[in-house]
């Protein structure tokens, strides 16, 4: 059954300077020249939203932390694609700094 999850969400919410806390919001920008983009912001009931990103040079997905480190997630199921995102684990994550 393909039933979308989202009920009417878009997969960015128009608000995201409010979804974000300040250094999710710097990071984002920061990370943007780094080749990541925002690929969309999962939303579960009762936790905080968790922004996942995709890395356009190596195809890489990660999740903006809530401190602005990118940590590199290994097989994340995409929906919109039925296929997982393979990225290489990873121990140091990913920081914008200025």
């Amino acid at each position: 059954m393909d039933r979308e999850k989202r009920k009417g969400d878009t997969p960015i919410p128009d608000n995201l300077e409010a979804v974000l806390n300040k250094a999710q919001w710097r990071a984002l920008a920061g990370v943007e020249l780094l080749g990541w983009e925002l690929r969309f912001v999962r939303r579960k009931l009762f936790q905080e939203p968790v922004p996942v990103l995709r890395n356009r040079n190596d195809n890489r997905t990660g999740i903006l932390g809530e401190d602005g480190k990118i940590t590199i997630q290994a097989d994340i199921k995409l929906r919109e694609r039925e296929i997982q995102a393979r990225t290489p684990p990873s121990s140091n994550p990913l920081v914008w700094t200025r």
